[in-house]
């Protein structure tokens, strides 16, 4: 969206990426590794393996709190899928993150190894993801969890991850699902191929046209990711826009925007649909940074605003039973 163009101005320290980092910075790189779980006082953390439809085992990680009784009160649930353009990217690569919401908040946090492109190309992923949704919300599911889907029942992502979470929440209540989904997590997500722009979007989408020089993402990576997963342009599961309507997928959404990031604008256009169609929502920009900074570079002082943003998003989607 035009008026919004300010917002690509790059921070100082993200120009001529990673040159103007600060001193010592640490960068992370994106990778499918599953290392063992390193133990964390205070915090339970275990693996478990969910059937897909074609009985392949997806690997979810949980995390909650020790301190909570394993028979006492059940938790809510965030059902959390990573980043990496659909190729990479696994469990370890927001392992931090999860723990520390787990380890501030009072919900069951899951994550999910989705298989990846090109060795499992679209619909895959997408429907590994949305099998764990299903499962999460089955009588066998909420048991195994311990937990209780109406103090709150929530999916998000980052990137990929938040467009599984878009198209999920338009086909999960297309097929009212039970219990229905409470509340939705995108961070700095994607819900448009741009190929597949809605005319009457056509002019509030620019970003992706005209963030050509940013670290981490550019039209360039988006085609290069978009050609090894093999989703069609306007296939819903992809270009989650194209649905008639945006109402009802959930009460609450929480929305995390990068300004300096291709996807920019498709993000700013669903957060404000979703207002106008009855869905409360609290959005955080970022200007001038660049898509996932947090992921890439968790501990500069930015991406550890972020994640205390993150966790008071997530005790507005959760309607504060976290």
């Amino acid at each position: 969206m035009a008026e919004y163009r300010y917002l690509a101005k790059p921070d100082p320290e993200w120009v001529d990426f990673p040159n103007n980092l600060p001193p010592g910075t640490k960068i992370v790189g994106m990778k499918k590794d599953r290392l063992p779980i390193t133990p964390q006082d205070g915090l339970e953390i275990y693996e478990l393996d969910v059937a897909a439809r074609d009985g392949h085992p997806l690997c979810l990680r949980s995390y909650r709190k020790t301190t909570q009784d394993a028979d006492g009160p059940k938790l809510p649930l965030f059902i959390y899928m990573h980043g990496g353009g659909y190729v990479t990217g696994g469990l370890e690569t927001d392992d931090s993150t999860c723990r520390a919401i787990a380890q501030r908040l009072n919900v069951r946090v899951l994550s999910v190894e989705y298989r990846l492109a090109p060795e499992h190309k679209f619909p895959v992923g997408f429907q590994d993801s949305f099998d764990v949704v299903r499962w999460a919300a089955s009588e066998e599911g909420q048991n195994k969890l311990h937990v209780d889907l109406q103090k709150g029942f929530v999916l998000g992502g980052t990137s990929a991850g938040a467009n599984f979470t878009s198209g999920i929440a338009h086909f999960a209540r297309d097929e009212d699902l039970m219990p229905k989904l409470t509340g939705l997590v995108f961070l700095a997500g994607s819900f448009c191929h741009p190929d597949a722009r809605p005319a009457k979007y056509a002019d509030r989408i620019l970003s992706v046209d005209e963030v050509t020089d940013a670290p981490g993402l550019t039209r360039k990576s988006i085609d290069y990711f978009g050609a090894l997963y093999g989703a069609p342009p306007f296939d819903k599961r992809l270009s989650s826009l194209l649905f008639d309507s945006h109402a009802d997928i959930a009460k609450k959404a929480y929305f995390a925007v990068c300004g300096w990031d291709p996807r920019r604008d498709e993000a700013l256009l669903l957060e404000q649909i979703l207002k106008e169609q009855g869905t409360g929502t609290k959005l955080d920009v970022y200007p001038g940074l660049p898509h996932g900074f947090w992921t890439t570079c968790p501990d500069l002082p930015e991406s550890k605003r972020w994640l205390e943003k993150l966790l008071q998003g997530l005790i507005f989607v959760f309607d504060d039973h976290a």
